[in-house]
């Protein structure tokens, strides 16, 4: 990866991080308000249900931005961190936050689904 390049995926995980930790901050949905009505209270619940799924989201995207940022900084940037192949700079470019090649990211995937099917 030229300078040039590494610049510009630097800016742009920069740009990530600001933009996702300004979202995990905005915690207004999940306060939980009182009310008198019991379909308001189910409503406000699946309402903050939704929001801290959102939140945890956000929270899981800024750790791996973070985590992408330490790798373009200590050279590991584009490197697979199972298989330690290149990951493909196509991939990178949908996903400048990927850590794992696309073979090794779909076993992952696929091991998290047959422990969430058993």
């Amino acid at each position: 990866m030229t300078k040039s390049e590494a610049s510009k995926v630097r800016m742009s995980l920069e740009s990530k991080v600001i933009e996702l930790g300004t979202s995990t901050r905005r915690r207004d949905a999940i306060i939980v308000e009182r009310t008198a009505d019991s379909l308001d209270r189910i409503l406000r619940a699946n309402e903050r249900e939704f929001a801290v799924i959102n939140l945890q989201a956000a929270s899981a995207r800024l750790r791996e931005t973070r985590a992408a940022l330490e790798r373009l900084n200590d050279g590991t940037y584009g490197i697979c961190q199972e298989c330690r192949e290149k990951i493909s700079p196509k991939r990178l470019a949908a996903l400048p936050a990927a850590a794992l090649c696309i073979r090794c990211q779909e076993q992952v995937d696929n091991e998290h689904y047959f422990q969430m099917a058993a």
